[in-house]
């Protein structure tokens, strides 16, 4: 199919009618679709719609490879979608696949938008406009998605509501200030949540609920205040904790249904229940408890493209998470010693020792030493989530094939030990001297890049955790915010919080963020969350960083080693991609990339 590009990437043809439902994503070629004799039905609207889901899915593409910018995954993902994700000054420079992603989804929104209102208009039948006012409300959703994500990026950004005119409009465009375009996607989201479900049925698992609007409309006023906070802007900040606090508040009330799922049961210390939340086996039961919102991936019946993207609709968890000997995956990511060393102990639910990595082919005694990091022993006795999430030198799975079948073989990890035969598993990209357990699905039948596993977007512990940041902002710590903490920690069999050691803002502060790194592993939210909190420069400290050692004490990498203020400067702001301003010199860079 022959596509039109206007500037920003903008693809102004009409709205795919995709997909990212499992039984939806096979449809028309859009290509055949025309907006005239088109947006007459409300299935038509719908069936548009999902298009826009397609592209917000793409926009999200891998999402927890976004965690390679942060200090808790080490990343060597260099294909689709298209970024270095590895901290330092490099990384803003490499996303423009992400801004044409954003816009491309923002387009698609827009189209629907201007046709669905159109009908809107001239509709009389009140279950239509129920179905016509819910299409509306989802568009408006993933739009503000989108510039959510793009003003997070890049500041102030282009904004615009309508279908544009070919490139001479494209290319009047300026950019607007994120105020206002925060203030215009929040004002979206109020009008959205009066119109969208509550929940939705099985059938429809993808799509917003009311839950995921209002969840987010409270994400975007937490990161908001953050941002306010750090310019010094104490009012304003304050106003928006404050507002961010009573959303996540209304969609913590039991009329929206969502708890933790098998009630926070730490489940056995050998397989947590934890796990089971991203092994692909258990999506109904999840969404039915603390999925708030997601994108859903097909399976194996699903081999074709949106016929805009470059990616299929299976999960590619095996693909980056998993070795040669579990899916034919390529260990594209991995996680660091500086996240196992956040892993607390069950006994006093406080840290263990940190880890010392040791060579074992030069210090003998390296793999029964207490506290090396090739000792099993030193893993023993910590939050049941790190056996959910990650593997260490002796650590066991299920060998899976190439094709998705798992075998009866039982695979042992050791670093550096690549046999391409069992017991040993031949995991020769693992750098760090971690693998990833999450995410390495133990059922048959998916192959490489065709999983089932849908792609969790929030959950309710990432909403209880910006709840309490919210209210650790406005007061401190209180007795429910403590509950909520406890009940986060009880998942991973810790015991709860000592009162009297997180009675205050920078003790419980301190309390939140130890619970995003564990609970929210490898989902994408350390990066946002390092930047918004402004504590780029105190992880990475100067002149040396943080070097980045695996657990036979080899330099991984450096990070950040003598780096100036600009180099930060740029890791809190991207470049906006060099040929959307040679294509439109209204559009200016910002300071730190001039």
């Amino acid at each position: 199919m022959k596509r039109k590009r206007y500037a920003f990437a903008l693809l102004l043809v009409v709205v795919v009618a995709g997909s990212c439902r499992k039984d939806l994503l096979k449809q028309n070629d859009p290509s055949k679709l025309t907006e005239e004799g088109y947006f007459t039905k409300p299935g038509e609207a719908t069936a548009a719609l999902l298009g826009v889901y397609v592209a917000a899915r793409e926009m999200h593409y891998k999402t927890y490879a976004w965690d390679g910018g942060s200090e808790m995954m080490y990343s060597r993902i260099n294909g689709r979608p298209y970024s270095n994700y590895t901290p330092g000054n490099n990384f803003g420079s490499s996303a423009s696949r992400h801004w044409n992603d954003g816009y491309r989804c923002i387009n698609r929104a827009n189209y629907v938008l201007v046709n669905v209102r159109a009908m809107i208009a001239r509709e009389t039948v009140p279950a239509n406009l129920t179905i016509l006012r819910r299409v509306e409300g989802e568009a408006l959703f993933l739009r503000a998605l989108a510039y959510f994500r793009l003003i997070d990026l890049w500041g102030d950004v282009p904004f615009y509501e309508g279908v544009l005119n070919g490139n001479d409009e494209a290319y009047s465009l300026t950019r607007s200030s994120k105020t206002a375009i925060k203030d215009k996607i929040l004002a979206d989201l109020d009008l959205a949540a009066q119109h969208v479900p509550v929940s939705v049925p099985k059938a429809d698992q993808g799509r917003a609920t009311r839950a995921a609007i209002i969840g987010y409309r409270g994400k975007i006023k937490l990161y908001w205040a953050c941002w306010q906070k750090n310019a010094g802007n104490t009012t304003d900040a304050q106003a928006h904790y404050q507002a961010a606090a009573a959303d996540f508040a209304e969609i913590m009330k039991p009329a929206y249904g969502r708890t933790l799922y098998k009630g926070g049961d730490p489940g056995p210390a050998t397989a947590p229940f934890y796990g089971e939340l991203f092994n692909g086996a258990n999506e109904d039961a999840a969404y039915a408890s603390e999925v708030i919102f997601a994108f859903t991936n097909g399976g194996p019946l699903f081999g074709a493209s949106d016929y805009q993207s470059d990616q299929f609709y299976g999960d590619t968890y095996l693909y980056d998470f998993g070795t040669r000997s579990t899916g034919a995956g390529g260990v594209n990511v991995a996680p660091t010693m500086r996240l196992v060393n956040r892993y607390q102990l069950v006994t006093t639910g406080d840290f263990a020792p940190p880890l010392v990595p040791l060579n074992p082919t030069t210090v003998a005694d390296a793999r029964t030493r207490l506290n090396s990091a090739v000792n099993p022993a030193s893993y023993a006795g910590r939050d049941f989530r790190l056996k959910a999430t990650v593997m260490w030198d002796g650590e066991s799975i299920n060998e899976i094939l190439a094709d998705g079948t798992v075998t009866s073989n039982v695979l042992t990890f050791l670093y550096k030990t690549n046999a391409p035969t069992p017991p040993y598993m031949f995991a020769d990209g693992a750098f760090t001297g971690y693998l990833y357990r999450k995410y390495i699905r133990q059922i048959s039948g998916y192959a490489r890049e065709n999983g089932p596993q849908d792609s969790w977007m929030m959950r309710l512990p990432d909403v209880w955790l910006m709840y309490c940041e919210a209210i650790n902002e406005l007061s401190g710590p209180t007795a429910e915010t403590y509950d909520l903490i406890d009940k986060i920690r009880r998942r991973g069999g810790l015991p709860p919080l000592d009162r009297g050691l997180f009675a205050g803002k920078a003790a419980f502060f301190n309390a939140i963020e130890q619970e995003r790194i564990i609970e929210l592993a490898a989902e994408g939210s350390r990066f946002f969350d390092i930047r918004r909190w402004n504590k780029v420069e105190q992880i990475w400290t100067q002149p040396n960083g943080n070097p980045l050692l695996s657990t036979w004490n080899e330099l991984v990498r450096d990070e950040f080693r003598n780096a100036i203020e600009r180099d930060f400067q740029r890791f809190y702001i991207f470049q906006i991609p060099t040929a959307e301003i040679v294509n439109n010199p209204k559009i200016k860079q910002n300071e730190p990339w001039l």
